[in-house]
């Protein structure tokens, strides 16, 4: 296996990794986007979509604390638009969407990057 399956495979771990926390705190329709070598942007997206903020805001805090956990990663950037409806967790080649549904059907980013990714 070369540097860069490995890559992967680990990036495909950490993704479905947190695919699974999010959908332990009842997160909505939560999607791997596998963006792969056509982008240098991440090798995955997961999205996810939160009915409310106090929901929205436990999701990114319990993924956080989890893959600080078990994979000793903190996130390089946590961008959060409480207001919004959108948080960003940045893992490096696993970037974490999560939604309100308002903002998961406007932006729609599993049609956006749907060239490259495919839905979970």
């Amino acid at each position: 296996m070369n540097e860069n399956e490995m890559r992967l495979n680990k990036s495909r771990e950490l993704a479905e990794f947190c695919i699974k926390c999010a959908e332990e705190k009842f997160a909505e329709a939560p999607a791997l986007l596998a963006l792969g070598e056509e982008s240098s942007i991440a090798d995955f997206f997961v999205v996810a979509t939160a009915t409310s903020e106090p929901q929205l805001r436990a999701l990114a805090s319990f993924i956080e604390r989890q893959v600080r956990e078990v994979y000793q990663l903190r996130p390089l950037s946590d961008e959060a638009d409480n207001a919004g409806g959108w948080t960003l967790l940045d893992f490096g080649n696993v970037i974490v969407h999560l939604m309100s549904p308002e903002m998961r059907d406007k932006y729609d980013l599993e049609t956006l990057w749907g060239e490259f990714g495919k839905r979970r």
